[in-house]
């Protein structure tokens, strides 16, 4: 028995993975980030990608006297892309992935922090999003 398989270009061509990481530490230059409530833009995400994944990493826990909740939106204030980050429980990975979206034209990154009570500036977080380019390819191809 004998398959002919043809190799269709645009569907064989290998994908890779891109990311957005960026450090946020409240107080500090790196996006001037103050410890209190706010949105903040950090990037845009291109045009014709799927979002596939998204966390934030708490490297240093919030101290705000009460709750610090961050969240990931293609809008100011959104949740889109990521909800219900403990930026003040514990370190690690953190937030509940919203689900996988299409960025269209391409998405802004917003990230939402929510503090109650008072903070002194301590918190570090690393912001992640990962999502494929789907029309961009590596320029090899997969094995037929």
């Amino acid at each position: 028995m004998s398959t002919d398989m043809l190799r269709e270009d645009r569907f064989m061509q290998k994908k890779s993975e891109s990311f957005f990481a960026g450090e946020v530490v409240e107080g500090s230059e790196s996006y001037n980030i103050p410890a209190v409530s706010g949105n903040y833009l950090l990037a845009n995400i291109p045009p014709n990608a799927l979002i596939t994944n998204a966390y934030i990493h708490v490297e240093t826990v919030s101290d705000a006297a009460t709750s610090a909740v961050g969240t990931l939106g293609t809008a100011e204030a959104g949740t889109e892309i990521l909800s219900a980050a403990n930026l003040k429980a514990a370190t690690g990975k953190v937030g509940t992935f919203t689900g996988q979206s299409l960025t269209g034209t391409g998405k802004e990154l917003h990230l939402g922090i929510t503090v109650t009570g008072a903070a002194t500036a301590v918190g570090e977080y690393l912001v992640v999003v990962e999502y494929l380019e789907y029309r961009k390819n590596t320029g090899e191809y997969t094995k037929v």
